[in-house]
């Protein structure tokens, strides 16, 4: 660990340490001997940390909170804004008096060389030219300081404002109602953290030059007055040109910037669904449709972006250009008016317009610029803020003190949409429309409660209810107990298994062990590579279904002091066997003796473990208390919690089949924790493919850039030339000017007539200036319009890599990771890196310039210049190396507060059922001041940085200043060749040390660029075009399928999952597919699809091999459904049919054939009704019956369907198998179920078990043989179902 002990920690520097950043030193010694790693960071203060900004953002004087609390009593809406400058607004007072003096002093500066340059004209002593000298030294070095640590506080407040609206954001979150959530997306609210927040940063220390650049503009020209005369007038003019246009463009660029991030909310929210159903989007061969799609919004906002770049390259032209407009307009009417040039009055003049320059063009164009997209982006954040959020119902009957826990419900009437017209929904559905209606129930301690209903009836919604989730629009509802809460769809987070489990409880091991026995979870965890410790990814990606479903059950039974257990549809992801020995062991055992009240979502999956039917319905009238108004086909059963029966089977064991997975679980992938970071400096490739991909462009840039700076130096050296003439003439004729220039203060115009001299250097000067200005700003528009353009390439590319990438490398990687790149880094390069590449160049090419001019007028620079370009050569590489690992870091560890951010949303429910929203939002802290701890160290460094290179520039010039005056009597020197020197010799060190920070900047930036390069570099899946050519047009005509020895993995060095497969499907045969949990029933699918290459085997649809096929025609041959009902954000047409192939006639069909077309038939606006995102506004059973629909549509020969049924009931599933037998009767169905009454009616079964075929024959003869094990499976359901199920199979 480094020991700095800087203000990071809570151990203060000196008062030197700080004023200097001596404290960094330890880390940039430490850097340059080996790559930084985390570990050597110490942690942050409390004063910088993520609590502490936010706290101050939101409870400060007159800030966030209390502007809520007043807008509920005035109307008056929050302002963000205004809630930030209260929090800020004393810091900004500090900056404005840092300010002040620091630009005094600027101004200060030529006054002094004005005053120096008087000794060589014998008008002042030695000794005061000594002074004078000093002066020019002290100033500069004062000015250093101040100048950085203005940036550096700056800097710092920007940083502190990012933070704090980011955890604002996240708070917000966590408070935010069901219809608010639908009204926003994952990747709206990761845009506004990754994208919007940027403007903070650079802002702050540029605000206060709106103010200050006409205060230092009046002053100048004060001074010019006195030095020029009525000309003053003319230059002011010239100044405020520049700054006038700026501010009409500045409105501009806030415009530009809502619909460039109205546009980039549309890509990210894009990205997000599509990498959420990457399985879904290979399955269905939608790659190039979804690459079109995204291009297609990157394309718009492609031209947004450059409408801002080329106002950009407008302000960065008149940033360099208005220097020499100013010094040709200056000069000329001068010159027009009477008066003669001589050298000391040009540079004099010169030195004025070079103080104001960088306030008045650079500083001031950056705060309008910033500001207008800084509003925008805080209203658009204060929009977020100030969504609707999940209030405690009061009026419902919440008691906190009770005897013993109670579910209650009287005459309860509840509603998604309570609070919201059917206008403000986008007509999604009819105005108060009640998901639940006139609900009367009563369920007290130790009862379960079953909750039956077909698909949409309000199951769901009964238990968010019970949450509080879903708004109460009339009744009453007590909850009296600690409620947990198992969701339909398992929501796991990226963490480890045993972390899942205990989320946030303390670690009992007698109590964690039993738990994992109760929810069969003891086989799967040891053989997880690293058992409970082992990394699960984002949403569970290394886990099976089964895995998912288990583990958020054993999250609820773990908790302790829990009351009120609500399971929605739990075990639907698991096969009967398993299903039976978790509602007897979990359910009905583990959880009956802690004496809790279990609210059970699907009753079908009762009815599947074993309970007894006729024992619910029976005992329905006895032991209700209170369920007598419902008036939906909603049911709820409240039977006693059932003793295990034994009178067949064992705790262990469950008709002689013991209730553990088998050996060899199914393991998806081993997830990657850490993103990897690469090491050293950005490789010269990476500059070439990001700059040269172009070659005719990027070689037309060079050429403009040379002739830019060519035209440049050429100016400068022109009007040289042209005062040391005028001045020569002058001496010559020994007369003094009659010309109202002889008294400077005079504002009467006498014009004289221009001589033929002065009008030829004119005219020549006027053709360089206009040369100079048309290479300028071509060359800035090309720069700007060719970064943009590599940008968009960039984007294309990592795009197309990223959708042929194989799905391994979605499960390992999260999708916060991934967005990173397309948001964070994609941002980056669209709008910060094209700037610094801009002036790197023109401050490499200025120094450049500088140089020769300044070596051809006096040698003196040039003996300065080389030691001092081998330092800062050598200072560079120093800092560079620490600078760019404490960058690479930083880029790091963004990502996971992304991806906290993302889990959160989609966890939201269950987090709040468990009282977490605390812990999670500490989290987010923790992984906030993580990012920030880098963060900090590179503000730090880049000003450690700054400091050196600017103390060396005084000292340069402070060197200048005084060997022109002690080598006076030793070369023949005179005014203009020392105020040449003392004014080339602050610009070159000015350029010098923008030109080394700017190409550092450039380097770390060129991180961001890095970073997307390596997603270019993903090892692509298999061809998707190979071998179509061949293939007849309507191949497969039969869906005959063969599969020879077969054995697959998930990933190349993962173990074998399937093993040695072999069999022979013959066209429209009807197969089942079962087997346990873990067997390998789903990457049967996955092999089919080539998800994965086999690893050894061959698999031949229709008689041809399918790794010959390319992947597009493959995958769009075969039709799928899967266990995860994925919809998108959009209509219910564009889920139907994203890519309009369909008419609406077959739309409502295949609506009808899956029971939902009277389900859309009702909405307001039918098939053009809005989703929320991935579907939420219709129920998981409703989701799974449109994915059904989406798949009736293909009409392809072979269907694949992998558990589809298991989140419907069982008369909907009953439906659905009847309509794929009629739909799909001239197909081949392979169907991979957990229910066996799914597949009972197959033509054969498939029984897999760890991974291998046991039994594949018809269903009757399996049962008729009554060791196998499909035969023992259907056993283990109770003797009910077991003889209806022989009864059907024997029927067939």
């Amino acid at each position: 660990m480094c020991t700095r002990q800087n203000s990071m920690t809570s151990q203060t520097p000196n008062i030197f340490s700080r004023i200097t950043f001596w404290w960094m030193n330890e880390l940039f010694s430490l850097g340059n001997k080996s790559d930084l790693q985390e570990r050597d960071f110490d942690d942050l203060h409390k004063k910088h940390s993520s609590l502490q900004t936010c706290e101050r953002l939101e409870n400060f004087f007159r800030n966030w909170n209390l502007q809520l609390k007043a807008s509920l009593t005035s109307g008056k809406k929050p302002d963000l804004i205004r809630a930030v400058i209260n929090a800020y607004w004393l810091q900004w007072l500090l900056f404005a008096v840092l300010a002040v003096v620091k630009e005094a002093l600027g101004i200060l500066t030529p006054f002094l060389i004005g005053r120096l340059l008087q000794y060589f004209s014998g008008q002042i002593p030695l000794a005061d030219a000594y002074w004078y000298s000093a002066g020019i030294t002290a100033i500069a070095i004062a000015f250093t300081f101040l100048h950085q640590w203005f940036f550096y506080l700056g800097d710092m407040m920007g940083w502190h404002v990012r933070a704090a609206t980011c955890a604002l954001m996240y708070k917000k979150t966590l408070r935010l109602n069901q219809l608010s959530l639908s009204s926003t997306t994952t990747g709206q609210i990761v845009n506004l953290g990754a994208t919007d927040v940027l403007r903070f940063d650079i802002l702050p220390p540029f605000i206060h030059y709106i103010w200050l650049s006409p205060i230092l503009v009046a002053i100048v020209t004060y001074l010019l007055w006195q030095e020029l005369g009525i000309t003053a007038l003319v230059s002011v003019g010239i100044i405020f040109l520049p700054l006038l246009s700026q501010i009409l463009v500045g409105p501009c660029f806030g415009k530009i910037r809502a619909q460039t991030a109205l546009q980039t909310d549309k890509r990210i929210q894009t990205m997000n669904e599509l990498l959420v159903a990457m399985r879904i989007v290979k399955l269905y061969a939608w790659e190039k449709r979804f690459a079109d799609l995204v291009s297609n919004i990157r394309k718009k906002e492609i031209n947004w972006i450059l409408k801002s770049s080329y106002l950009k390259a407008y302000n960065s032209g008149m940033t360099y250009a208005s220097g020499k407009i100013l010094v040709f307009a200056t000069f000329v009417t001068y010159v027009v008016l009477g008066g003669e040039l001589t050298a000391p009055k040009v540079f004099t003049v010169m030195a004025w317009f070079n103080s104001i320059r960088l306030p008045t063009t650079v500083f001031a164009h950056f705060a309008i610029e910033k500001i207008a997209e800084s509003r925008i982006s805080l209203k658009r954040i204060e929009n977020f803020l100030l969504l609707e959020e999940l209030k405690p119902d009061v009026e419902g009957g919440v008691q906190t003190e009770f005897e013993k826990p109670l579910i209650k419900l009287e005459n309860y009437f509840g509603s998604w949409n309570a609070n919201k017209s059917t206008s403000d929904t986008g007509d999604q559905a009819p105005e108060n429309v009640n998901c639940l209606k006139n609900v009367s129930v009563t369920v007290r301690d130790r009862n379960l409660l079953a909750i039956v209903g077909p698909v949409g009836c309000g199951k769901s919604s009964f238990l968010c209810s019970i949450l509080r989730e879903l708004p109460r629009k009339a009744g009453k509802l007590v909850v009296q107990g600690n409620v947990a809460y198992v969701g339909q769809v398992p929501w796991i987070f990226s963490g480890t298994v045993k972390q899942n489990i205990l989320f946030g409880e303390a670690f009992d091991a007698q109590r964690y062990n039993e738990v994992i026995k109760v929810c069969a979870l003891q086989t799967d965890i040891s053989n997880l590579p690293h058992g409970d410790e082992t990394l699960v990814g984002e949403r569970g990606a290394a886990l099976s279904g089964g895995q998912k479903a288990r583990v958020n059950l054993a999250r609820a039974a773990y908790r302790e002091n829990i009351d009120i257990m609500l399971l929605d549809d739990p075990l639907s992801a698991v096969d009967a066997n398993v299903a039976n020995h978790i509602f007897h062991e979990c359910i009905c055992g583990y959880m009956k003796n802690k004496g809790e009240v279990v609210a059970y979502g699907s009753f079908q999956d009762i009815q599947t473990s074993g309970a007894d039917l006729a024992y619910l319905t029976a005992t329905n009238s006895d032991d209700q208390s209170e369920n007598q108004h419902v008036e939906h086909p909603l049911r709820l059963y409240v039977p006693q919690f059932q003793e295990k029966q034994s009178s067949e089977k064992t705790n262990d064991e469950i008709y002689g089949t013991k209730v553990v997975l088998q050996k060899n679980v199914e393991h998806v992938a081993d997830v990657e924790n850490e993103e990897i970071k690469a090491q050293g400096s950005i490789g010269l490739k990476s500059y070439v493919q990001y700059l040269a991909s172009r070659w005719f462009r990027f070689a037309l840039v060079v050429v403009l850039i040379i002739a830019n700076h060519t035209l440049h130096v050429a100016t400068d050296w022109w009007i040289s030339v042209w005062a040391t003439n005028s001045q020569d003439s002058l001496a010559s004729l020994n007369t003094s000017t009659s010309s109202i220039f002889a008294n400077r203060t005079m504002a009467v115009l006498n014009p004289q007539p221009i001589s033929s001299d002065d009008f030829y250097y004119i005219r020549i000067y006027a053709i360089l200036v206009a040369s100079f200005l048309v290479a300028l700003f071509g060359r800035t528009l090309l720069h700007y319009h060719h970064t943009v353009a590599s940008g968009r390439r960039m984007h294309d590319k990592m795009l197309t890599a990223l959708l042929h990438a194989p799905i391994r490398f979605f499960d390992v990687n999260p999708v916060g990771r991934i967005l990173n790149r397309f948001s964070k880094d994609m941002g980056q390069v669209d709008e910060i890196l094209p700037w610094l590449l801009l002036e790197f160049t023109m401050a490499f090419f200025l120094v450049l310039s500088i140089i020769i001019v300044g070596s051809v007028i006096n040698y003196f620079v040039l003996i300065a210049v080389f030691p001092l370009l081998i330092y800062f050569l050598w200072l560079r590489r120093y800092y560079i190396k620490t600078s760019r690992d404490i960058k690479r870091i930083e880029g790091a560890n963004r990502s996971p507060v992304f991806s906290h951010l993302a889990a959160t949303i989609h966890g939201l429910t269950t987090v709040r059922a468990f009282k977490m929203q605390e812990k999670f939002e500490v989290e987010f802290h923790r992984l906030q001041d993580k990012h920030s701890v880098p963060w900090f160290l590179f503000l730090s460094g880049t000003r450690w940085f700054s400091l050196r290179l600017d103390i060396i520039s005084a000292t340069f010039i402070g060197v200048v200043a005084f060997l022109s005056v002690a080598t006076t009597s030793w070369f023949e020197t005179d005014a203009g060749r020392v105020g040449l020197a003392l004014i080339y010799a602050l610009q070159l060190m000015g350029y010098f040390q923008w030109c080394v920070r700017m190409s550092t900047e450039v380097e770390n930036q060129m991180t961001s660029v890095e970073r997307i390069q390596q997603y270019h570099k993903i090892p692509p899946e298999a061809s998707h075009n190979t071998g179509t050519s061949k293939l007849p047009v309507d191949w497969p005509v039969a869906g005959d399928l063969l599969i020879q020895n077969a054995s697959f993995a998930h990933y190349e060095s993962g173990p074998t999952i399937l093993c040695d497969i072999s069999l022979h499907i013959k066209p429209m045969e009807k197969i089942g597919v079962v087997g346990r949990t873990g067997a390998g029933k789903s990457s049967l699918i996955a092999s089919l699809f080539r998800l994965t290459e086999l690893r050894s085997g061959k698999i031949f649809l229709d008689n041809v091999d399918i790794s010959t096929i390319g992947l597009t025609k493959l995958r769009s041959s075969i039709s799928v459904i899967t266990q995860d009902p994925i919809l998108f954000a959009g209509t219910l047409r564009k889920n139907l049919d994203p890519f309009s192939m369909y008419t609406d006639t077959e739309l409502w069909t295949a609506l009808e054939k899956v029971e939902m077309k009277e389900t859309v038939a009702v909405l307001p606006v039918k098939l053009e009704t809005k989703l929320a995102e991935s579907g939420s506004n219709f129920s998981v059973g409703q989701r799974q019956l449109l994915c059904l629909a989406r798949a009736i549509l293909t009409r392809n020969k072979i269907l694949a369907i992998d558990e589809a049924t298991a989140n419907v009931d069982m008369r909907t599933d009953k439906l659905i198998q009847k309509t794929i037998r009629k739909t799909f009767k001239d197909c081949t169905v392979i169907t991979v179920a957990h229910r066996i009454n799914t597949i009972i009616d197959s033509d054969r079964v498939l029984v897999l078990d760890q991974g291998r075929l046991v039994e594949f024959d018809a269903p009757s003869k399996l049962l008729n043989n009554r060791d196998s094990a499909f035969s023992g499976m259907v056993d283990s359901l109770g003797s009910v179902e077991s003889d209806n199920l022989r009864r059907l199979a024997n029927d067939l």
